[in-house]
């Protein structure tokens, strides 16, 4: 199956991506002195990189891409693509709507929101608006790239080979990551509701017959690991670009034509 074939050389590669950041961190702990008692056993090791990704968060988008590997193959614990769109087909013939272009921006379009409006989160406007542009440049790169290595035809056919994976979804979940990691901790709600807008935008793709199911749950692991990979790289980023703006420059979310972007204004002086 074209499908199968396409997709199995990529697996080793995402996982091996999924893996680095995590490790290098893991082992950068490993390495560390032994302490010499119990008592400076804290001090000895070193502080936890709260932008570096964790094997833990990492975990579910590794699950996720595993998962649409091998639903593009004939294993018997799991339904194929073909037979999730035949019962999709089935139940809802007629389903139609673009809701979805607008939908997958939503939680990230409330973020920037929410900080504007002066709720707190983890990092100021300007800065939630670097992480927010790395997120989605790096999510539109991996998703861009592996569509052009899968070339998974799309279920309505017309060949169109752009199924794999899908980028509504990936777009929608790193921006569900983005509002997680600014605002889980005020509140659960916040991770819920945009994980739950997530979830919805790569529901419609598959009613819709736009997707197969491996697609969009391989959009949602690569847009997992692009926030992830955003907020890893942000440190970096706020050295070389944005600490010299700081106290001058204001950012503002805007939406255009179906496309979601910033507005960065810098006073000249």
């Amino acid at each position: 199956m074209l499908r199968s074939r396409a997709l199995r050389p990529l697996l080793p590669g995402l996982l091996l991506l999924l893996g680095w950041p995590a490790r290098s961190w893991a082992q950068a702990v490993t390495q560390a002195p032994a302490p010499a008692d119990s008592a400076s056993a804290s001090a000895a090791l070193p502080p936890r990189n709260p932008y570096r990704p964790t094997l833990r968060q990492l975990a579910l988008p590794a699950l996720l891409l595993g998962v649409a590997a091998l639903g593009t193959e004939k294993v018997d614990v799991l339904e194929t693509d073909e037979a999730i769109q035949g019962a999709v087909k089935s139940h809802f013939p007629r389903f139609e709507t673009t809701i979805d272009d607008q939908l997958r921006h939503v939680p990230a379009v409330a973020t920037l929101g929410l900080s504007l409006a002066g709720v707190k989160g983890v990092h100021s406007t300007l800065n939630q608006g670097v992480i927010f542009f790395l997120a989605y440049t790096i999510n539109n790169t991996l998703t861009s790239n592996l569509k052009n290595l899968a070339l998974v035809e799309r279920p309505y056919g017309n060949q169109d080979f752009s199924s794999f994976p899908s980028q509504h979804t990936s777009a929608a979940f790193a921006a569900a990551t983005f509002m997680h990691r600014e605002y889980g901790g005020r509140s659960v709600w916040y991770s819920i509701g945009g994980y739950s807008v997530a979830t919805a935008t790569a529901a419609i793709r598959v009613l819709g017959n736009k997707h197969w199911a491996s697609d969009v749950l391989a959009g949602a692991g690569v847009g997992i690991l692009s926030t992830e990979l955003a907020y890893w790289a942000y440190p970096l980023v706020h050295r070389v670009l944005v600490r010299g703006l700081q106290d001058r420059a204001m950012v503002a979310p805007f939406y255009s034509g179906g496309a979601v972007g910033l507005v960065v204004g810098v006073p000249l002086r």
